[in-house]
């Protein structure tokens, strides 16, 4: 399995814990149903696509079709982005919107608001050490 292919399975696990605890966030996946959500991170070439839906969402390394929001950064921009800090991000040119910007913060509260330990979740892909020495940099 490919490096992207286990991120892609390890996000799309860590986001349905999350969306199990969270009513209100599989409300707001619903409510994205049928829109695809891109996301490019500059520097590491690495692409994802967010399909959420009344499931919850499912996250995938590839996808052939048009994606209907693009997000585009660095894994530093993407980081300011997660933790909140949208104008921030989005204004100094950290993260890029492009397409359907509505579904795009959509998409940006939902992360926003879920409360799960992405450190954890990235010790699962990168080892204890490293998943703490980019938590500390985050």
């Amino acid at each position: 399995m490919n490096p992207a292919t286990s991120l892609a399975a390890a996000l799309e696990r860590a986001l349905e814990l999350y969306l199990k605890q969270d009513p209100q966030a599989i409300q707001q996946c619903s409510a994205m149903e049928g829109k695809i959500i891109g996301l490019e991170i500059k520097g590491l070439g690495l692409s994802l696509y967010f399909l959420p839906g009344s499931d919850g969402i499912q996250v995938a390394s590839h996808y052939e079709g048009d994606v209907d929001t693009l997000l585009s950064g660095s894994p530093l921009g993407f980081a300011r982005l997660a933790l909140g800090s949208r104008e921030d991000a989005l204004f100094q040119g950290a993260v890029e919107i492009r397409g359907d910007t509505e579904t795009g913060e959509q998409f940006q509260d939902l992360l926003a608001n879920a409360d799960w330990d992405w450190e954890e979740q990235l010790s699962h892909l990168t080892g204890d050490v490293i998943a703490r020495q980019i938590g500390n940099l985050a």
